[in-house]
Parts: C-alpha cells; sequence; structure tokens
C-alpha cells in the first residue's frame, strides 16, 4: 500500500535548512557530517549547523518522505567509522524544484522592484 504524498505546493515555503539539504541532496548521496561540511562551504563559512539540528532536520525530512536513508557504510573519508548516507527521493526532489520556482518568482519580483 503506498502512501498519498500530498501536493509539493503545499509545503510551500521550506525551512532554509530543509531547501539547503535538497541541494546538496539532489547533488549525490551524502552522509550527515558531509551535509555539515557541505552547508558551511556553500556559505563560506557564515552557515555552521550542529549535530543536534542537523539529525532532528533530516529525521523531519525522512518522516516527510523528501530524503530516504541511503544506508550505512565506510566514509571514504573516515577511518573505520561507518557513516548514514542520505538521499533525495523522487517527492523531495519535486518539493525542491516547487521550492527553486517560488524563490525564483520572487527574485524577479525583486528585480522589477530594482532591489537587484
Amino acid at each position: 500500500m503506498s502512501v498519498k504524498l500530498p501536493d509539493p505546493q503545499t509545503l510551500l515555503p521550506l525551512r532554509a535548512v530543509m531547501f539547503e539539504i535538497l541541494l546538496i541532496l539532489n547533488e549525490g548521496e551524502r552522509h550527515g557530517y558531509g551535509i555539515m561540511q557541505d552547508l558551511k562551504e556553500r556559505s563560506g563559512g557564515r552557515w555552521v549547523l550542529g549535530p543536534g539540528t542537523l539529525y532532528r532536520t533530516l529525521r523531519e525530512m525522512v518522516e516527510r518522505s523528501f530524503i530516504a536513508p541511503g544506508g550505512d557504510r565506510k566514509a571514504p573519508d573516515a577511518g573505520d567509522e561507518r557513516r548514514r548516507y542520505y538521499r533525495l527521493t523522487p517527492f523531495g526532489k519535486k518539493v525542491a524544484a516547487a521550492e527553486a520556482r517560488r524563490m525564483a518568482s520572487l527574485v524577479e519580483v525583486a528585480q522589477a522592484g530594482r532591489l537587484l
């Protein structure tokens, strides 16, 4: 039995951290620490996400079917420790695309108003 997923439009706007994670996972599977590092790098160090906030957000995103666990495996950048990987779901990609379109329309309004 499949779960009926909501229309992505009804989930907008997304919290910024969720959208950033969706953008990162659109590039491929990542483990939690890798997601934290990518967020920090993308923001030029302005956005540092703590593990508690990250894993709470990832758990919520899994519950909402935006992402799915990709399994536990040894990370190439880690010693012997195993890391939990996450991947973007097809539904998550639809949600990310809807949010990107919403944001693009806001940018158009800002450009028309000569804010950019």
